[in-house]
């Protein structure tokens, strides 16, 4: 392969391993900014750090870190105070909606979503306002750490594209 082709399949690579960072970043339990910051080392390695910094690469460094620790404190602050937890907040939410879904096809519109309320509406609209806001604060300290990827993945390229 030619010189231009490996560099083009480097930043190809690190384009990737980038995005699929910062689709992590949206889970709780993906350390996303950690695999942006592998793509930064994959590139660096491959390119001797001649694009990045010292600078760069501790701003992307401090901003992973808030990132992780500060959505994980922010996830344990905001949500101490519920009585459920997380995963039941996730999993009622997506088994109801996937429920009712199930039974429209089975029974039709109509019919099966009077009969999924009569069976499992019942145990869920009690806690459904509870639910929404756990759902509503996970949501939240995703947006949080999505932003720092976004913001991470910017400098990134400014770094290498500019």
């Amino acid at each position: 392969m030619k010189r231009g082709k490996v560099r083009l399949l480097v930043e190809f690579l690190t384009t990737l391993l980038m995005m699929i960072g910062l689709f992590c970043t949206v889970s709780v339990k993906l350390p996303g900014t950690l695999l942006i910051l592998l793509a930064v080392a994959f590139y660096g390695t491959a390119t001797e750090f001649v694009s990045f910094s010292s600078r760069s690469v501790g701003l992307l460094l401090f901003i992973s870190i808030v990132s992780e620790l500060g959505g994980r404190i922010l996830q344990s602050y905001w949500l101490a105070k519920f009585p459920v937890t997380r995963e039941f907040s996730v999993n009622s939410a997506v088994c109801h909606l996937g429920g009712m879904l199930v039974c429209d096809l089975l029974l039709g519109a109509n019919l099966g979503f009077v009969v999924w309320e009569m069976i499992a509406g019942k145990t869920f609209i009690p806690q459904s306002d509870t639910v929404i806001q756990v759902l509503l604060r996970l949501a939240g300290v995703a947006v949080f750490r999505f932003m720092c990827g976004f913001i991470m993945i910017v400098i990134i390229h400014m770094s290498i594209f500019l």
